[in-house]
C-alpha cells in the first residue's frame, strides 16, 4: 500500500494499520491527518456544502473530548459562511448535502489483493436550527480522527473561492506545504481528484489545463497569496502530457489560516458581547458584508470606543457604531493626537495636584509638629513657676481671644477655664499661650537690654 497524505485520514478512522503490522501511533509525523484529506474520496458536495462542513469540524476540533452534538450560534455560523443571503432554506440544503456526503475509506493489503477494508462515514449527522442555534451531530470515529493531538487540522474558512476547482485543488495541496512540491500525478488521476473524470471536455488535457487548473491556480493565488506554479512532463516518446506536479509555497505562517478564522469569530463576539448589537444589527452586517468589510468594522469599533472614552457616547453603544459604520466614521491621525496631548495635558495636572497635596500635607505636618512642641514647652514652663506665676498666667489666658475660642469649644463661661485646663480642647490652646507669652517676655527683655 502506497504511503500518501491521502489515506492517512483512513487509517486514522480505521484505528490501526494492520496492513503494516504498526498502529497509528507509528505513522510518519509528515503523515499526520489534515482536514483537507477528509476530502479524499468525498462526491456530490458542492463548495458551499465544503464550506459549511470546514466550520461544523473547526468546532469539533475546538474541544478536546467527544461529543453527542454541538452547538453555534446562528448568527455566527451566518457569519462565519462569509452568505449574504438571509434565505434559510439555502442553508438547510446545505445541511442536506452535506449529510448525503460521506468520506469512503479503503485500505488493500499489499501482500493479498483480497483482503479489503472497506467503509463510509457521513460528513455530518442529524442537525437542527432551533432557538437561534445550529445544533449538529458528526459522527464519533470521524470526531477523534479530527481531534487528535498529532493532526494538522488546517482550516481554510477565511478563503472564499470562486469555484469549487479552486477549494479542491487548495485542499488537494495543503498536506504537500512543508516539502513545497507535490509528487508527479498521473492525468486521469488528477482528472478523479479535481472530480472532472466524467466529463468528456476534459478528456483533452488542453481544455483541462485551461478551464479547471490553470483558473484554480489563479483563484488560489488571489485569494491566499499562495506562490503556486505547475510543472508538466510528456509521455515518455509522445509529445501528450501525461503527468502534472505542483510547486507550492505558502506565504503565511503555519497557523495563519487557524488564526485568521479566529479572528473572525473574535470579531463578531466583539461586536455581540462588547457593543451588544441585536440581532437585527447583526444581520444588517452580514447582509451587507461586501459593504461592511472586517476593516471598516473594525475602523468603526476603533471610532466608537474613542467617543465612549471621550463621554460622548451616552446611550448604546452599539446604536452608535451601527451608525459610524453605516456614515463610515474613522478615526483620524490628528483626533488621536488632539486625545493624547488632551490625555497629556489631563495627567500632568493630576500629577501637579498630587505632587501639591503631598507638599500641603508635609507642610501641615510641620506645622503640626511645631504646634506639639510649642505646647509642651508651654506647660514645661508653665508648671516650674511659683503659684502665684501660674495665677497670673491663668488669669491672662482667660482674657484672650484663645480663651473665648476654648470656652465656646467646650461650651463654658471663659472664667471656668481655670477648672478645664487638662481638657483636651484647653490643654493645647493654653500651652501654646504660655509659649507666646515667654516668647513675647524674652524679646521684650533682649529690646530693653536686660
Amino acid at each position: 500500500m502506497e504511503t500518501t497524505a491521502g489515506n492517512q485520514l483512513a487509517l486514522a478512522l480505521f484505528d490501526d494499520l494492520a496492513a503494516r503490522g504498526e498502529s497509528i501511533e507509528s505513522a510518519p509525523k509528515e503523515l499526520g491527518f489534515r482536514r483537507s484529506n477528509a476530502f479524499a474520496k468525498i462526491v456530490d458536495l458542492g463548495l458551499a456544502a465544503r464550506r459549511l462542513v470546514d466550520i461544523a469540524y473547526f468546532l469539533v476540533a475546538e474541544t478536546s473530548d467527544v461529543r453527542e452534538q454541538y452547538r453555534v450560534d446562528y448568527g455566527l455560523l451566518r457569519w462565519l459562511m462569509c452568505t449574504t443571503s438571509q434565505n434559510r432554506r439555502h442553508l438547510e440544503k446545505l445541511v442536506e448535502e452535506a449529510q448525503k456526503a460521506g468520506i469512503v475509506l479503503s485500505e488493500v493489503d499489499v501482500n493479498d489483493s483480497e483482503r479489503r477494508r472497506w467503509g463510509r462515514i457521513p460528513l455530518m449527522g442529524s442537525a437542527f436550527i432551533v432557538n437561534g442555534e445550529f445544533v449538529f451531530k458528526v459522527d464519533k470515529d470521524l470526531q477523534v480522527a479530527i481531534k487528535k493531538p498529532s493532526a494538522s487540522h488546517f482550516l481554510n474558512l477565511r478563503y472564499v473561492f470562486a469555484s469549487i476547482y479552486s477549494k479542491i485543488l487548495f485542499d488537494r495541496l495543503t498536506p504537500y506545504l512543508e516539502d513545497g512540491i507535490t509528487p508527479w500525478f498521473e492525468l486521469d488521476f488528477l482528472r478523479v481528484w479535481m472530480d472532472c473524470a466524467n466529463k468528456e471536455t476534459y478528456a483533452e488535457f488542453k481544455h483541462f489545463k485551461a478551464k479547471v487548473l490553470n483558473r484554480a491556480i489563479s483563484d488560489i493565488k488571489a485569494v491566499t497569496g499562495m506562490h503556486l506554479e505547475m510543472d508538466t512532463k510528456n509521455i515518455p516518446g509522445s509529445k501528450r502530457v501525461g503527468q502534472v506536479r505542483f510547486a507550492l509555497q505558502d506565504q503565511q505562517p503555519p497557523d495563519a489560516q487557524k488564526t485568521a478564522f479566529l479572528i473572525l469569530k473574535s470579531l463578531y463576539e466583539t461586536l455581540q458581547q462588547e457593543f451588544g448589537l441585536n440581532q437585527t444589527e447583526i444581520n444588517e452586517i452580514i447582509t451587507k458584508r461586501d459593504q461592511f468589510t472586517d476593516e471598516k468594522i473594525n475602523k468603526a469599533i476603533e471610532y466608537t470606543r474613542f467617543k465612549v472614552h471621550e463621554g460622548k457616547v451616552t446611550r448604546r453603544a452599539a446604536g452608535y457604531l451601527m451608525k459610524a459604520l453605516r456614515e463610515g466614521w474613522v478615526l483620524g491621525e490628528l483626533d488621536v493626537h488632539i486625545k493624547q496631548q488632551a490625555d497629556r495635558n489631563e495627567s500632568n495636572r493630576l500629577t501637579a495636584g498630587r505632587e501639591s497635596d503631598i507638599r500641603d500635607k508635609h507642610l501641615q505636618a510641620a506645622a503640626n509638629e511645631r504646634a506639639r512642641t510649642e505646647i509642651e514647652h508651654g506647660w514645661e514652663h508653665f508648671n516650674q513657676l511659683p503659684e502665684d506665676a501660674q495665677n497670673e498666667l491663668v488669669e491672662a489666658f482667660c482674657t484672650s481671644q484663645a480663651a473665648d475660642l476654648a470656652a465656646r469649644r467646650i461650651k463654658v463661661q471663659r472664667s471656668e477655664l481655670p477648672a478645664h485646663l487638662l481638657d483636651a480642647n484647653v490643654h493645647g490652646a493654653f500651652g501654646s499661650f504660655v509659649a507666646s507669652s515667654v516668647k513675647r517676655a524674652a524679646r521684650a527683655n533682649r529690646d530693653s537690654g536686660v
